[in-house]
């Protein structure tokens, strides 16, 4: 922990002080608005819990696996790290609007979880107190020892407690996506391909019967014309460039492979905790993964599919009918823009393929 806040100097948002009152603001930050070091140990002493958030950005082996995790979920992975006093509460009874899963690293903590404050919140929100004289019903009251893992659904209240020794747990937020962002994602998809969408409402829409009219011939148009053009595709590419092409691969020195020698029968492997997502559609097949995406011919696919599923890809043996200039072509570029790296550049492959 001092590690982190002495080297990273998180602000705040990645650095908060709370207890059972709430948040603390401000009282212990210096003047650039980074943590003083100090008054993080004041506060604590005097019962703050200390929550450092966006370890999945910045600590590696945390990095690594929240990328498997979403390889495996397909839904964004964020961790928080709660360091509480002894005999202290960590934050308030509220529900939040991730999934939770807690993992209990050092102490002990004393839990307590209720019903739920709200059905499925949105994920957009934020975490909600709830007062004591509404808490829900009490369904679940459990002690976390080392090694223990508590999960948490979104919505759900929940309130812990340290015991007679300092606490130290993390939790594993899980961000999912919902139903209404799938569909969000599939008519902005639509609405990149067809101008028609992109057409300014009509002057006067709240004012007058004759925007109305206008609103209502308009709407009812672009209703039929989803049900006809929406594609599964569309959400699953937008939810692929958010989950898997926004997130940067893992530094992992491949600037010294930029001018490396690349011949047919080099060994290379994806790099660490890489995610991918396939996909081919008409004449155009491609792969999308952390930090980027390239798209070809779709005679490329079953070269493709071959790399994406393969721990250790010799060029030669690649699949699909490629001429030896073609498959070398390919993995050149693969490995500069970023998914691909020498088999001997670390242990093992450390891919995290998306379902």
């Amino acid at each position: 922990m001092d590690r982190v806040i002495c080297y990273q100097k998180p602000g705040p948002g990645r650095l908060d002080l709370v207890t059972e009152g709430g948040f603390v603001r401000d009282n212990f930050l210096n003047l650039d608005n980074t943590a003083n070091i100090n008054l993080v140990y004041e506060n604590y002493l005097k019962g703050s819990t200390v929550i450092l958030s966006g370890l999945e950005e910045t600590w590696e082996p945390l990095v690594v696996f929240c990328r498997k995790l979403e390889g495996q979920l397909s839904h964004p992975v964020a961790v928080a790290v709660y360091l509480t006093p002894p005999n202290h509460h960590g934050v308030q009874p509220h529900f939040d609007t991730q999934e939770n899963f807690i993992l209990q690293v050092d102490g002990v903590k004393h839990w307590k979880v209720y019903g739920a404050g709200q059905e499925l919140p949105r994920v957009e929100g934020s975490y909600t107190p709830v007062a004591r004289e509404r808490l829900p019903e009490l369904l679940l009251e459990t002690e976390l020892h080392p090694g223990d893992m508590l999960y948490v659904p979104r919505g759900f209240v929940h309130e812990a407690e340290a015991r007679d020794s300092a606490s130290l747990h993390i939790t594993v937020d899980v961000h999912v996506r919902t139903w209404r962002d799938f569909l969000e994602d599939a008519l902005a998809a639509m609405a990149d391909r067809n101008p028609r969408f992109r057409k300014s409402l009509p002057p006067g829409l709240l004012n007058g019967s004759h925007a109305k009219a206008q609103l209502e011939e308009g709407f009812r148009e672009l209703m039929e014309m989803v049900h006809r053009e929406v594609r599964l595709s569309d959400a699953l590419g937008k939810h692929a460039e958010k989950l898997i092409v926004a997130r940067p691969p893992l530094p992992d020195g491949h600037f010294a492979l930029l001018h490396a020698e690349i011949g047919l029968d080099t060994p290379l492997r994806k790099r660490t905790a890489m995610l991918t997502r396939r996909f081919q559609e008409e004449a155009v097949a491609g792969i999308q993964f952390s930090g980027n995406q390239i798209l070809g011919p779709v005679k490329i696919a079953e070269a493709l599919r071959h790399i994406d599923e393969t721990e250790i890809v010799v060029p030669s043996q690649l699949p699909g009918g490629l001429s030896n200039n073609e498959k070398l072509v390919l993995v050149r570029r693969l490995v500069r823009v970023g998914l691909l790296t020498h088999a001997s550049e670390g242990n093992s492959a450390g891919a995290a393929k998306r379902g």
